[in-house]
């Protein structure tokens, strides 16, 4: 058996051919080392079979019968089903995104294994999109004997059985380790951290065991991941060492402001600025106003007026003949950004440019032209703004919208648009407050200022729980809503790891709701649709000529809509608590608005699911539900790449992970003065170190 290093390409691996190797580009997987360490989101059991008479709706199984029929059904949206039973009970698998040789393959008398989450559909036990098996009687597959790792692959083709196949043949061809990786293992045995080597570690994250304890690997207990979590935390504290250290060493443009400017802006809004925005605007200005890299974080509940104090600092550097860009997670909120900047900025002599993934070729060209002359003080817009084409004269601030949206390579790629000489002043937005002792340990460099009061005549939002059985009532709710001139959002959350499932859940609930009631004008937005498709329902949907969106959070949920009072959110309890607290923000913002947001749930609410929806009916303040999911997420959500505060995580969660920071630190005291052993520990967990030390 060839081994491999942990920098050999990723085609040296078996199984991956010239079009996989493009997949896994993708995803970021290069190297042997990119695929291990492209570490699993979640897990299924496909250990055992649930005979289905113990089906629990809600809930995920492994179900094993017999196929009785099968066809394609066409009332209402076109979709596929097929008749199964084990001798216990009857169940229905769905599809709504099929082939004909899909359908060719369903033969009455054949057995089928499928897994997926079960749901009661009019007393009948479904499943939607599993994953499937087709075998004969006498060729019946065996069982896994691990957990079933389940990875995040985004818009890559790749299907999860062949990632897993190649990350096994990764594992399994890895040479031994070296003295460098002993010595770090040395390091952990010695904190009593961990007694795995990251091999081990690795393979147990990658495939646990079924004697492995499921509960600790759900909470992040489980040593393996321990080992995982605190060499990434360690990685990252030795990080913001060497970033501080190179970054005072830096300069930044000088941009100047005053008393006056700050008032001549707010006198052209629609709004009156609360006394905290004041405050943060006055902070971020005598930042800018000295030679020193600025590095601030904003920090706001969501509706508190974030993007206007961002305004008021690029328009600062506009004044001063420099450039800003604003980078926006989506192209719904950069078009809402542009919009808001034009209106505030009217009277000011200022050319502000939007570039965005759907910006046309000339007026693309146009733009460019602009930003290379300078004419272009103020450039908002999405990813496209990465592309290495778009070139700036003088950048001298770059403001960072829902800043956990983006990774540290890509913050990377703006801050070149500059001179080399120069470090472009940095502003990041959240709306997920970081406790501030988190922010003091992994981002000592970063200045925190915090929004805390909302504008005036923003009523807080009302919260209630209703199980999914229950929703039939909602109906009622929506056409008086939508009689009085309010509209509606209605958000299919993930009900397992499938962005087609995801979308199957909001087509599902469309013609649900059409079938239900003649009243309402309801619209559709998930990311299947074309560009122009979505464009015209959002429109469509701001503009009152719909007034229920049902949408998934696949797409851009991130828009204002002042008649929006009602928020709509299924499968409730698979979200986080900062999450539930961010989508319930979109609605409520009209000025003396009544709003709602009702959390669907599915099946019986565990412990900690309860917790939350609790949290949510009781509180509406972003910083006090802060505190309390980082009091209970003790088991956690497991999403793959982490993004918290400005740093990019792939296993740890600095809020979940808070009780290993000291330990973490210990360690990397040791270590940080070994300087082979930090370039071995950077590459695994960050890449190329530049990029930390620039954009972290």
């Amino acid at each position: 058996m060839t081994e491999l290093s942990l920098n050999s390409s990723i085609d040296d691996v078996s199984g991956v051919g010239p079009k996989v190797k493009i997949q896994l580009e993708k995803l970021g997987i290069e190297s042997v080392q990119d695929a291990l360490f492209f570490l699993p989101k979640s897990y299924e059991n496909r250990t055992k079979i649930t005979q289905i008479k113990d089906l629990e709706p809600g809930s995920a199984f492994q179900v094993e019968g017999e196929i009785l029929e099968s066809k394609v059904f066409y009332p209402g949206r076109r979709s596929f089903y097929a008749k199964i039973t084990d001798g216990t009970g009857f169940i229905q698998l769905r599809l709504f995104f099929f082939s004909n040789p899909q359908v060719q393959s369903f033969k009455n008398g054949l057995k089928i294994r499928m897994y997926g989450v079960v749901r009661n559909t009019g007393n009948k036990l479904e499943i939607f999109h599993p994953s499937y098996k087709l075998f004969n009687t006498d060729r019946r597959p065996p069982l896994d004997n691990t957990l079933t790792p389940i990875y995040s692959v985004g818009s890559s083709k790749i299907t999860q059985y062949r990632l897993r196949n190649i990350i096994k043949n990764c594992l399994g061809k890895i040479k031994n380790k070296s003295s460098l990786e002993r010595k770090i293992d040395e390091a952990f045995i010695e904190k009593k951290v961990s007694n795995l080597s990251i091999k081990e570690a690795l393979n147990i994250i990658h495939g646990p065991s079924i004697e492995d304890d499921i509960l600790k690997i759900k909470s992040f207990n489980h040593p393996a991941q321990k080992r995982l979590i605190v060499e990434e935390l360690l990685t990252n504290l030795i990080g913001v060492k060497i970033s501080t250290k190179k970054i005072d060493a830096m300069k930044s443009p000088r941009i100047s402001s005053s008393k006056t400017l700050i008032e001549e802006f707010q006198k052209n809004l629609p709004f009156k600025l609360t006394r905290s925005q004041l405050s943060v605007i006055q902070e971020i200005t005598e930042s800018l106003d000295g030679s020193k890299p600025m590095r601030r974080l904003v920090q706001g509940d969501v509706g508190s007026g974030k993007t206007v104090v961002a305004a008021a600092a690029m328009l600062c550097a506009a004044q001063n003949n420099f450039q800003s860009v604003l980078l926006c997670p989506t192209e719904v909120l950069a078009e809402q950004h542009f919009k808001n900047f034009s209106s505030w900025m009217k009277n000011e002599n200022i050319e502000i440019n939007l570039l965005t993934g759907k910006t046309k070729k000339n007026e693309w060209e146009k733009i460019n032209k602009n930003l290379i002359s300078g004419d272009t003080k103020i450039l908002i817009g999405t990813h496209a703004v990465f592309q290495k084409r778009v070139e700036m004269k003088n950048l001298a601030l770059v403001v960072v919208d829902e800043q956990q949206r983006f990774g540290v390579k890509q913050r990377y790629e703006i801050l070149r648009k500059t001179s080399e000489e120069l470090l472009p002043h940095q502003l990041f937005m959240t709306a997920t407050p970081i406790p501030r002792t988190l922010a003091m340990t992994m981002f000592a460099d970063l200045s925190v200022s915090k929004i805390t009061e909302l504008p005036p005549g923003r009523n807080p939002i009302t919260t209630s729980v209703m199980s999914n059985e229950k929703r039939a009532e909602l109906i009622q709710r929506l056409e008086i809503i939508c009689a009085e001139g309010n509209q509606a959002f209605w958000l299919c959350t993930m009900i397992e790891e499938s962005e087609n499932l995801d979308v199957q859940a909001a087509e599902s609930t469309k013609t649900w709701l059409e079938k239900n009631s003649s009243k309402l004008k309801i619209g559709l937005v998930h990311s299947k649709l074309a560009k122009a498709q979505k464009d015209k329902v959002i429109n469509d949907f701001r503009e009152g000529k719909i007034n229920v969106l049902v949408c998934t959070t696949v797409i851009e949920v991130g828009m204002d809509v002042p008649n929006a009072s009602l928020m709509i959110i299924e499968n409730a309890e698979r979200l986080g608590l900062s999450q539930l607290h961010q989508l319930r923000g979109r609605v409520g913002r009209g000025p003396d608005m009544n709003a709602h947001c009702v959390l669907l749930y599915e099946g019986n609410l565990g412990e900690t699911a309860e917790a939350r929806m609790t949290a949510m009916k009781e509180t509406n303040d972003g910083f006090k539900i802060s505190e309390i999911d980082l009091e209970i997420r003790g088991s956690g959500e497991i999403l793959g790449t982490r993004q918290s505060g400005g740093m990019e995580l792939k296993i740890a969660d600095l809020m979940r992970d808070a009780k290993l920071l000291s330990k973490s630190e210990e360690i990397a005291n040791n270590l940080s003065s070994e300087t082979e052993l930090v370039e071995l520990l950077m590459q695994r967990w960050i890449g190329n170190k530049e990029n930390l030390i620039a954009a972290q």
